[in-house]
């Protein structure tokens, strides 16, 4: 097989259609869960309320900057299900899914808790089903065709979530990568840099441009560069450091690389990367100390 199968919640006109077919749902199961939208109505609310009123139904969710109540979550619960006995396809129904799942991500509700809760509601429908039927083939059709159109819907809500939780961490990691980096007086000649989040290849060339202009400006001869901060040191993030304190020895200052966690080291010596090269101190007290010393000479 060389076709590559990738995201479907991106083209959603071929992709909806082929999302059908890979969860086996025809026309046929499609009427037949339409058909049951007026049992759903009816019923949709003792379902929710049943849900929530046994234990461990209650799951906090709430996101930052998200009221703690629960009243405006189940109304988008009760209207994300409702939207299953819809069963369409076209574009109303994948931004109905898309809705759902940047709905869920911003208000904290996990994936688990999502899942369990349209396991819970199906399965009291179907229940539903059952009772009412007549014919008892036909029912079993019936529930075969809900089960198999909600595994399908499940899905495209999940990858939407998914999608919304990559997209939030990325913002994230982005609003990080764009922190200012002060860089510090401490005294004649000395400079601290403190760097805070991510440090990625366009903020290091910033910083290092940063650091030779404060040098050049105030006359530093040494600087201290702390990276208590910073997350997580790769490859690429150990070769920005060595490069910014090679700039810095090249304009005549010297450089002490601080806040170096246990975690980091041995990053760092899996990827060749020796004290030499870094000149480390410990922490901040012990490299503020180096870099006076150094003054001293």
């Amino acid at each position: 097989m060389n076709e590559v199968i990738t995201s479907t919640i991106q083209t959603p006109a071929k992709g909806l259609q082929e999302l059908w077919g890979w969860f086996d749902v025809s026309q046929d199961d499609r009427a037949r869960v339409s058909g049951l939208m007026p049992l759903a109505e009816k019923n949709i609310e003792a379902v929710l309320q049943e849900f929530y009123s046994r234990e461990g139904g209650y799951d906090h969710p709430g996101g930052e900057g998200r009221p703690h109540g629960m009243q405006e979550v189940r109304d988008e619960q009760r209207r994300h299900l409702l939207e299953l006995f819809e069963a369409g396809l076209d574009q109303k129904y994948y931004k109905d899914r898309k809705r759902a799942g940047l709905f869920n991500e911003s208000y904290g509700i996990s994936p688990s808790f999502y899942l369990g809760l349209y396991t819970f509601a199906i399965n009291r429908i179907c229940d539903l089903v059952r009772e009412s039927a007549e014919n008892e083939a036909e029912a079993l059709e019936t529930e075969k065709a809900l089960r198999k159109t909600a595994a399908c819907h499940q899905a495209m809500t999940i990858e939407a979530f998914s999608a919304a939780r990559s997209d939030a961490i990325e913002q994230r990691e982005r609003q990080l990568s764009e922190l200012p980096t002060p860089v510090l007086r401490l005294q004649a000649g000395l400079l601290l840099v403190p760097v805070v989040g991510v440090l990625d290849s366009h903020r290091s060339r910033f910083l290092t441009m940063q650091i030779l202009d404060a040098i050049r400006d105030q006359n530093a001869r040494a600087v201290v560069l702390d990276i208590t901060g910073v997350a997580a040191v790769d490859s690429m993030v150990a070769n920005h450091l060595i490069q910014t304190m090679t700039a810095t020895r090249l304009m005549g200052a010297h450089s002490v690389l601080t806040g170096i966690s246990a975690e980091v080291a041995q990053s760092l010596v899996k990827i060749g990367v020796t004290g030499e090269a870094l000149n480390p101190a410990g922490d901040l007290e012990r490299g503020v100390e180096t870099a006076r010393k150094l003054l001293e000479r």
